[in-house]
């Protein structure tokens, strides 16, 4: 009898290194993927990207270097058009600013109202804000000789008058609590003083223009604050410290000592959190920094000369983040001697200008799905001119294709300082240096499958685009899969051709051929526009041999309510401590008035929400509602969530969703789902905003106008895509080595006579006609203890078996993934993958890939998977679970599901069979009782 070799392969260590080596500070061992990419951006600027996978999960780092000595750029402070007392997302900031190439969100800050920074701001020798005044925050600063330091500042400020009175003051433009504290603000604080109210009784506020108090102010409402001047507050006990020494007339001095440093020679100051890094080692943290979270950090190298600014994503199914250690541990292996914390958590953003761009982007992934609004950044702006060219970057819209449809060859130019410059479409030249095609303007049709690899040269610049060119389609998927729409709507389906490796590509609207089988609509660019006229329709999309279809209702089913100001209305919160208002606003989208909804989530934790909530009988809608939808006016993106409440015949109250993520700017039409078989009548009761995440202390207002509602049947019938036929799923011709492959059997003791037969079956059907078997979960031992055919049974653990020229791979992914179960998968996974020279590869999972937690994970397993099929390996994995033994061919590997054996049933009597001749597979589903 041919006996399995068996070996638990000694584990190694794989690191996949795009670029650049990974240093000493991470262990080498604990890497199994690393991606990087580094661009540089603008003279003296360089955005690198860092994607890592080890024990600790993904690393998704973006790094931007400058350097301080370069006069072609400038750092600034980004802070909100209304003062720092308000804030604003980072991109809102740097759109209002011209050509920043870079920027992050900077200091932390208090969560009250209003807003204000914990650290200093301080420009060009002048304090925006002063440092912290109660804990212990460090301070980046750059000074004039263009040095950067990252310490812990004292700041001593007075005002002292010309009748000998010397007055301290606590901070600059930074709020302290109830204004207990003498506080000077000017117009970098906003527009206006706080002004006398309850709570902060005896208000006093000085009001100085040039050096000259001309107004004492006392329990006083709010005033304008003078631009050539500031204005010195404070309540309580300390208003009396005010009132008592300073009179109309008198003559101020403002003295403020910084140290180490002198105030005049301070380039640049922003705050921050704890030193991080010193002398190029792990500082001592002044603050907590437990736990992975999403972190922003900036470093400094050891000549003082260049900003390292760094964001580490986190609070996301693949990106854990990072916790202090490992940000120090991290920042020194990107080059960083000292480096300073930042704020981070749902804060941390960063945006950067890709190479060409005219615009920054955001580059990282914040937490809350949108940007948070934050209190200030540090942007690196461009001070270069414009000059002659220097080089262009290339991409390619998509860098897989069919023979016959076309790819889009995208082109930005750059100059020698790195500015975008624009590109005459008309100089632009194409040489094919690998492959066959043409050109039709800048989009490339291929003809012959393989890697294609394009020159492109602009005015004497060149660069090079790679498009890997599929075999012929053999399958065409299309989505959505069933359209409706009302007379007049359009849509753009989306088309995807599959070779018969399942390798796919999508084909562009305009290499299709489209049919309207009934002709109730046009098909112009991509787009199907619905007629006038209602009815169903089938869309029929055709290229070359293949087919695919989709079916179309065009009904007029939606309604418009006109605007919500008609309707009776009122402001309600939870909890009550939420503070807002509704009102009317004259920025409309249909009626005369929108509604505005202003809230304020900052003074509270847990769960906060803000309403528009309508009068009882007063929203009623029509007849048999599917959908409302309704226009939303943002004035910036927040991490909030807009829903509703509506409430059907019966009194029950249902919750739907408009839109979880507030991530637009001007006016949006959203729509929300009515949940199915809802009892008439039903009643709009009320629209409101709603945050869960106790991190996010936001504030805002959004508008809030028209009403519509759909009604009736608007779903039809979706046509089931079919599935790629597998040309190895075949019958096979001679006979060979044969695997028997099932999902495993686990019942009760109190055996049935249905396992009973099962059990006889296996025994019988694997004995009898197959050389080994495979069982991808556990499996009775009485089962077990009957067979006598080498047997892999997919318990806990993993291990690898061979058996000729057959390499049989268990792995374990029971909590969720490999890595969360056991992280020594990977490394020996890899180096099994790459050592070992076996023809055929079987890999035995515990449940679907799709299954994993981490999708970045799967997505690797995938690509790891792929890759060793592409080096001429015949790839299967074996999946348990799923309703049926069913197989699904992916970029080269075939993933077949096993089914899960039910005790009360028999059911998954099914089982694979795959036949080895001549490392020739073929594999059929077969019954048991065949």
């Amino acid at each position: 009898m041919r006996r399995f070799k068996k070996a638990l392969a000694t584990i190694g260590i794989v690191s996949i290194i795009v670029t650049s080596s990974i240093s000493s500070v991470f262990a080498i061992e604990s890497v199994v993927y690393e991606k990087q990419s580094r661009q540089m951006i603008s003279s003296g600027v360089t955005h690198k990207h860092v994607l890592r996978f080890g024990k600790d999960g993904w690393l998704n780092a973006n790094v931007v270097y400058i350097d301080l000595d370069n006069p072609s750029m400038n750092l600034d402070i980004l802070q909100s058009a209304n003062g720092i007392t308000t804030k604003e997302t980072l991109s809102t900031m740097v759109n209002r600013n011209q050509n920043v190439v870079a920027a992050i969100n900077a200091d932390f800050f208090y969560l009250t109202t209003p807003d204000s920074p914990m650290g200093a701001m301080i420009k060009d020798g002048e304090m925006i804000s002063s440092p912290i005044f109660v804990e212990n925050f460090a301070t980046l600063s750059i000074n004039k000789n263009n040095e950067a330091y990252a310490d812990y500042l004292k700041c001593e400020i007075y005002v002292s008058t010309d009748k000998g009175n010397s007055i301290p003051v606590t901070t600059i433009n930074k709020y302290t609590h109830e204004y207990q504290g003498i506080m000077l603000i000017d117009s970098n604080w906003g527009a206006s003083t706080p002004g006398y109210n309850p709570k902060h009784y005896d208000m006093v506020e000085i009001v100085v223009i040039g050096d000259t108090v001309t107004e004492v102010r006392r329990q006083q409402p709010s005033t304008l604050i003078p631009q050539n001047g500031y204005v010195l507050l404070s309540s309580q006990d300390n208003a009396r410290v005010l009132f008592d020494n300073i009179k109309v007339g008198d003559n101020l001095k403002v003295n403020t000592n910084i140290s180490p440093f002198v105030l005049e020679d301070i380039k640049l100051a922003i705050g921050g959190g704890t030193v991080l890094v010193k002398n190029g080692q792990p500082f001592t943290f002044t603050q907590s920094i437990t736990g992975n979270h999403p972190r922003t950090a900036v470093g400094i190298t050891k000549d003082r000369k260049k900003l390292i600014m760094v964001t580490v994503d986190g609070r996301h199914s693949s990106f854990v983040g990072v916790d202090g250690k490992r940000l120090a541990d991290l920042m020194i292996e990107l080059g960083s001697h000292e480096a300073i914390l930042m704020d981070g958590g749902g804060s941390t953003t960063m945006m950067a200008r890709g190479l060409g761009n005219s615009h920054a982007e955001l580059v990282n992934i914040p937490s809350d799905g949108g940007e948070r609004r934050i209190v200030n950044g540090l942007a690196v702006v461009s001070q270069s001119i414009q000059t002659e060219l220097n080089g262009i970057t290339t991409a390619i819209s998509e860098d897989k294709g069919f023979v016959g449809t076309s790819r889009e060859i995208l082109v930005k130019a750059f100059d020698t300082n790195y500015n975008p410059l624009a590109v005459n479409q008309k100089e632009l030249r194409f040489l094919i240096k690998k492959g066959e095609g043409f050109f039709q303007g800048n989009r490339f049709i291929p003809t012959r499958a393989g890697e294609t690899i394009i020159e492109v040269d602009y005015l004497g610049k060149k660069s090079e685009v790679k498009l890997k060119v599929l075999e012929e389609v053999r399958l065409l998927q299309i989505s959505p899969g069933s359209i409706a729409l009302s007379p007049g709507g359009n849509a753009t389906p989306k088309v995807i051709g599959v070779d018969k490796n399942g390798y796919s590509a999508t084909i562009s609207t305009g290499d299709l051929s489209w049919k309207d089988e009934k002709g109730l609509g046009t098909f112009i660019n991509g787009v199907y526009t619905a007629g006038e006229k209602s009815g169903t329709t089938t869309l029929i999309a055709t290229f070359k041999n293949q087919t695919a279809t989709v079916p179309v209702v065009i009904a007029s089913n939606k309604i418009s309510l006109g605007g919500l100001d008609k309707y009776n209305y009122k402001f309600t919160s939870f909890p009550a401590t939420v503070t807002g208002s509704v009102s009317k606003d004259t920025n409309t989208k249909v009626g005369q008035h929108s509604l505005k909804l202003e809230y304020d989530f900052t003074q509270t934790d847990g769960t906060r929400a803000a309403y528009i909530e309508f009068e009882g009988g007063n929203v009623i809608l029509p007849s048999n509602p599917t959908k409302i939808g309704l226009w939303v006016f943002s004035y910036e993106n927040t991490p909030g969530w807009i829903r509703g409440n509506v409430k059907d015949a019966s009194g029950t109250r249902y919750t739907i969703d408009f839109k979880r993520g507030i991530d637009w700017i001007g006016w949006q039409y959203l729509e929300a789902n009515l949940p199915q078989n809802i009892l008439s009548t039903v009643e709009l009761e009320r629209i409101y905003v709603v945050e869960t995440d106790s991190n996010n202390k936001v504030g805002g207002k959004l508008l809030f106008d028209g009403l519509d509602v759909t009604y009736g049947t608007q779903s039809t019938a979706v046509i089931e895509q079919r599935g790629l036929e597998d040309y190895l799923n075949v019958p096979y011709e001679a006979k060979g080595t044969q695997f028997f492959v099932h999902s495993g059997v686990i019942y009760s003791e109190a055996m049935s006579q249905i396992n009973a037969e099962t059990t006889e079956k296996l025994k019988t059907a694997i004995n009898n006609n197959y050389d080994v078997a495979i069982f991808t979960d556990n499996l009775k031992s009485d089962i077990v203890s009957g067979l006598n055919k080498p047997t892999v049974i997919a318990s806990r653990g993993y291990e690898m078996r061979e058996y000729e020229d057959n390499l049989i791979i268990y792995l374990d992914s029971r909590s969720g993934g490999l890595r969360n179960t056991d992280f020594s998968q990977w490394p020996w996974l890899m180096n099994l993958l790459k050592t070992n020279n076996k023809k055929n590869v079987f890999v035995i999972l515990p449940g679907p890939i799709s299954g994993f937690t981490d999708q970045l994970e799967a997505k690797l397993l995938r690509q790891t998977l792929t890759d060793a099929a592409e080096k001429d390996k015949n790839v299967f994995v074996l999946q348990n679970g799923g309703q049926s033994v069913q197989p699904e061919l992916l970029d080269g590997v075939r993933y077949i599901s096993t089914g899960m054996y039910n005790n009360t049933t028999g059911r998954s009597s099914k089982y694979v069979l795959f036949n080895i001749l001549n490392n020739q597979v073929t594999y059929q589903i077969k019954d048991i009782t065949e």
